[in-house]
């Protein structure tokens, strides 16, 4: 179950802009698979909502008001699937200006066009120009584009571990519709009567690394982007953050990132950073080195590398000093510790060779 206060009255608002813009609340209920009609909502018949459940809801209500939008300002609309395909394409970027750069291809080749994105560059503050191409302005375009906006600040924000509260967006629709309660779709900074859609944020933060992986992307899209309502985290720990730093920049090119680096990275700073980072009883040492020793560890167990270039690639600048670390990790010295596991691996095929 989730805060069955807050999600209660959020879904009660959710299904009246449902009902407003046309919409039947109780088709969407019932196509998402609840037990409950909107009259148990309004009279508090319903204590808590499953999780599933909100998202199943969610992605209900997005669909009807997309397709109802859609349909006013005779335009295509961005199926679910697609926004997945999407998704998939920017988690192999590196840096947030790749993410933005590979998402206006995306865009900008799909036959049926829906949406053009544009980067902005600004005096210390970059924007992400997006134009999803309506003509008429109504309840129902107005919450597809905040609903849209979210989505991708969230996404930024996952990819980078920060959180959306970074961004700020921007609108494309006049002050009258800032009287709309919009917290269902977006919690963070609005302004209205942009020439086009915005998201804003500093410039820095372009050639922040993105910290997630494929595997990461699997585990969120089971509910993101319709986990809105239950209040799902998309930001990593700082500690996380600076560990996820280490380790891309080790497999990359065995480079490590400086005091001053990390402190950019992380939109802090180095003071600040050290500071944080030893309330949560660790440090800037033993961050970098449970990076260095993971990917020591795994290059020796798996990799036929030397030792030597092991050591460049941990981000060491001599093998002895390397040698002297891995000691002091595991116990053991390099060497060692390859013959221990491929005599373990070499025991386990053989035990696999006698069972199969």
């Amino acid at each position: 179950m989730v805060d069955s206060g807050r999600s209660v009255a959020e879904l009660l608002k959710l299904l009246q802009k449902i009902s407003r813009i046309g919409g039947e609340p109780t088709d969407v209920l019932r196509k998402a698979g609840a037990s409950f009609l909107p009259a148990d909502l309004e009279n508090g018949r319903v204590a808590a909502i499953e999780r599933r459940q909100l998202v199943a809801i969610y992605r209900e209500a997005i669909v009807t008001i997309g397709w109802h939008s859609s349909r006013l300002d005779r335009k295509p609309q961005m199926h679910p699937d697609e926004f997945r395909l999407m998704c998939h394409c920017l988690i192999t970027c590196r840096t947030l200006e790749q993410v933005i750069e590979r998402q206006a291809i995306f865009f900008r080749t799909r036959l049926e066009k829906i949406s053009t994105i544009r980067l902005q560059r600004g005096e210390g503050t970059v924007h992400v120009l997006v134009d999803t191409l309506r003509r008429r302005t109504n309840l129902s375009s107005f919450l597809s584009d905040l609903a849209g906006m979210s989505m991708f600040c969230r996404l930024y924000g996952w990819m980078l571990g920060t959180g959306e509260h970074v961004f700020s967006v921007g609108l494309a629709y006049d002050e009258r519709y800032a009287a709309e309660a919009v917290s269902d779709f977006f919690s963070g900074e609005l302004a209205f009567g942009c020439p086009v859609n915005r998201i804003s944020f500093p410039a820095h933060m372009l050639t922040m690394p993105i910290v997630r992986t494929p595997d990461d992307l699997d585990r969120l899209l089971v509910d993101f982007p319709f986990d809105f309502l239950a209040a799902s985290p998309d930001s990593l720990a700082l500690t996380d953050r600076v560990r996820t730093l280490y380790s891309i920049a080790l497999a990359r090119d065995g480079r490590l990132p400086t005091l001053e680096q990390l402190a950019s990275l992380t939109g802090r700073s180095q003071s600040s950073l050290r500071r944080h980072l030893a309330d949560s009883g660790q440090s800037i040492r033993s961050l970098r080195e449970e990076a260095q020793r993971g990917l020591a560890t795994e290059a020796l167990a798996v990799s036929g590398r030397s030792i030597d270039d092991i050591a460049l690639r941990a981000g060491f600048r001599d093998t002895g000093s390397f040698r002297e670390a891995f000691r002091r990790w595991t116990g053991v010295s390099p060497a060692a510790y390859r013959r221990v596991r491929r005599d373990d691996g070499e025991t386990l095929g053989r035990t696999g060779e006698t069972i199969s």
